[in-house]
């Protein structure tokens, strides 16, 4: 079982519980049993709706800088030298996600430092 449907399902099961407690009374195993069920099926329904990655890309606007070696070095009046810096594309990808009706539900988004544009920033 994936770790996050184990988490989900105690998640479900102790919030279910405490709620139906404060509600009139503790629920039975058979209860608590369905409930418990019906909350994963929904879970997993959802978790399992994501369409595949999209290819990396890039938005043209973010831009971070990091020391590369091809960009040379520099040194202060003290003698300490670094790397220059170089300026990377911010990629990202998506997917969307979908509920069991087919209904959109959101978008997911990861991002990473995609490759070296140029020497300085």
């Amino acid at each position: 079982m994936k770790p996050g449907v184990t988490l989900l399902r105690g998640v479900a099961v102790v919030c279910t519980s405490l709620a139906l407690t404060a509600c009139g009374g503790p629920m039975t195993e058979e209860e608590a049993a369905a409930v418990e069920a019906e909350a994963l099926a929904s879970q997993e329904a959802e978790l399992g709706s994501c369409a595949n990655w999209s290819e990396w890309l890039w938005d043209g606007s973010s831009i971070t800088c990091y020391p590369r070696l091809v960009c040379g070095t520099y040194c202060d009046e003290f003698g300490n030298c670094d790397v220059n810096l170089a300026a990377y594309a911010q990629q990202y990808s998506y997917r969307v996600c979908f509920d069991e009706s087919g209904n959109y539900t959101h978008t997911e988004y990861r991002y990473q430092t995609g490759g070296f544009l140029t020497c300085g920033c």
